[in-house]
């Protein structure tokens, strides 16, 4: 009986879901009602198909000191976060001014990010 619901939603409203992604802030709890709020940070809306898998949901990548943005370099793995640390200390050492590693969220193709506002 509820699939059905589910199939009738989908078939009026479409394949998408929309999430509200935040990063960036933290959970805090407010001091007037002592109920957790998130707070700083950005947020996003992420548009994905409601059939998307855990690890779809999006990719992190980021850039190397001194290279384009062609020249991404994908973080899968805690080895791979190691890497990208050790790259972001060893362009530290070369500069004079304090580096700023660039990291990019990119949702997989079945996916739209945009704004929220």
């Amino acid at each position: 009986m509820e699939e059905n619901k589910i199939e009738d939603h989908v078939k009026n409203h479409g394949t998408k879901v929309k999430f509200m992604v935040s990063y960036g802030g933290k959970i805090q709890q407010k001091l007037q009602n002592h109920q957790l709020s998130y707070v700083g940070g950005d947020t996003k809306i992420l548009s994905v198909d409601y059939s998307i898998k855990f690890l779809d949901i999006f990719q992190l990548k980021y850039q190397l000191p001194g290279e384009d943005l062609d020249a991404l370099v994908t973080l899968i793995n805690d080895e791979d976060v190691e890497n990208m640390m050790f790259e972001y200390y060893r362009a530290q050492l070369n500069s004079t001014k304090p580096m700023k590693l660039r990291l990019f969220l990119f949702p997989y193709n079945r996916c739209e990010a945009s704004n929220n506002g």
